[in-house]
This record gives structure tokens, sequence and C-alpha cells, in this order.
């Protein structure tokens, strides 16, 4: 399943969420599609047009109360956008394949404000898509397994994460979770990081680690490439983390 991300990697949009095409999905909402066709996985395309914005959220129902997101939009097109978003969302998928109660929604436009977020939002308010507890907002899952940092968006689920793990609560970039929150909706991103050489520090340490924070700052550049990710970090993540924050 995680090798996936080598192929989705090759996908190239037009552009950004301003580029969208009203009539039909964009190459990579084409390619999620078809690569959950092939695993008999069910799901919505929820095509939503709004400020002259067209967006396309895929849906993944299930029978839980908890929700796991992954923004699948690009700010680069030109680039591979591996550890930004498209590991991440391959995590998703990987998670409902283990866990298929799990809500999942890969989510469009939060390269520009979370747009695909507030639409979801608005769906769980309205009671579209069943109860709703949280939502786990997964970002740049690409490195660092099963080391990871959580966002400093108090609630129950940070303080489940925190209480489960131990792991360090960092104040974050602008991420959907901010959306989700805004309307009232309980949510908290988590970012796992690769641990950097003995000798070297940063703002991040999980238990004795200094963790490599410098990876955030690789986003909508060249150096965002496949070969800059693990698919073996990538399982451990999913197996290791989310799979035990769901449970």
């Amino acid at each position: 399943m995680y090798s996936a991300i080598y192929d989705f990697c090759k996908v190239r949009n037009k552009g950004t969420i301003f580029e969208n095409n009203f009539q039909e999905p964009t190459p990579r909402v084409k390619f999620l599609m078809e690569l959950l066709d092939s695993l008999g996985v069910e799901y919505e395309l929820d095509k939503f047009l709004t400020a002259d914005v067209t967006g396309y959220n895929i849906i993944l129902p299930g029978t839980s109360n908890k929700v796991v997101v992954a923004h699948h939009d690009v700010n680069n097109s030109a680039i591979d956008n591996a550890n930004d978003n498209s590991c991440s969302v391959i995590n998703a998928i990987a998670t409902k394949l283990l866990m298929p109660s799990t809500k999942v929604v890969l989510l469009d436009g939060e390269e520009f404000g979370g747009i695909g977020a507030q639409r979801a939002s608005t769906l769980i308010r309205e009671g579209e898509l069943g109860q709703v507890s949280w939502v786990l907002n997964l970002e740049l899952t690409g490195r660092g397994g099963k080391k990871f940092f959580v966002g400093d968006y108090p609630g129950r689920l940070t303080t489940q994460i925190v209480d489960q793990f131990g792991c360090p609560v960092v104040r974050t970039p602008f991420n959907d979770s901010v959306i989700f929150r805004k309307n009232g909706i309980d949510s908290t991103v988590i970012n796992p990081l690769p641990a950097l050489p003995e000798g070297k520090t940063s703002r991040v340490k999980y238990n004795d680690e200094y963790l490599d924070f410098s990876i955030l700052f690789n986003c909508h550049k060249p150096v965002d490439s496949v070969d800059s990710i693990s698919t073996e970090d990538m399982q451990e993540f999913v197996e290791e983390v989310v799979i035990k924050i769901l449970s």
C-alpha cells in the first residue's frame, strides 16, 4: 500500500485549487479515485463550489465517530509534493484499510486557507458525516515513524495523544485543524520527524532525541521529492501511532 506514494508523486495537477476544472476532478483526485477503486474502498466524491473556487473532497465513510483527514491539494504543481502532503494521503488510506470503521476525508484547498476543511466542517455540523467526536489531521508524515509531535491545540484529542505517547506539543504553522477548531470541532495535527544526528539540537525533542524540525520548511520546494521520504517510516507511523490513537 505505502509504495503507492511513488506513483502518486508522479501525478501533476494543472495548478492550485484556483485552477481546478469545474467539469472534472484534478489529475491527483482521479489518481486517488482509481486507487480506491482498485483497493475496493468505498468513497464519495464531494465536489463543491465556494467563492468561485471548485474543490474536490473525497469522503471514505465509516461507522466510527473518529475522523482522519489529510489534504491532497498542492501549492507547487511542478514538484513531487511528497511529504506535503502526498504521504499523508496514502497514510490516511492505509489507516482506512487497517481500520475500516474509521471515517477518512481527503481534503482540497488546505494550501489556500483550508477551503476543503471548511466544507467538511459544514458537513459535520449538519450531521452529513454522522457522529464525529474529533478530527485527527495528518501533515508531513513521510519521515520519522513513531517519533512525532502533536500540535498545540488544547482539547480532548491532544490530551489523549500526549497521555498515550508522551510526545512533545509544538506550535505549528497553519493547517486544516485550525479550520475544524474554528467551527467548534475538536481537532489537532500530528507530524512525525526524523531524529537528528547525535550532537545536533532543535526546538523539538522526543524522549532523549532531538527531531529535525527543519523538514517543515521544505514544503513547496523541489527538495520535497519522493526520494526524501521513507515507506518504512510511513508504515511505522500508521501502525504504531495512528492506529493506536484510533483504538
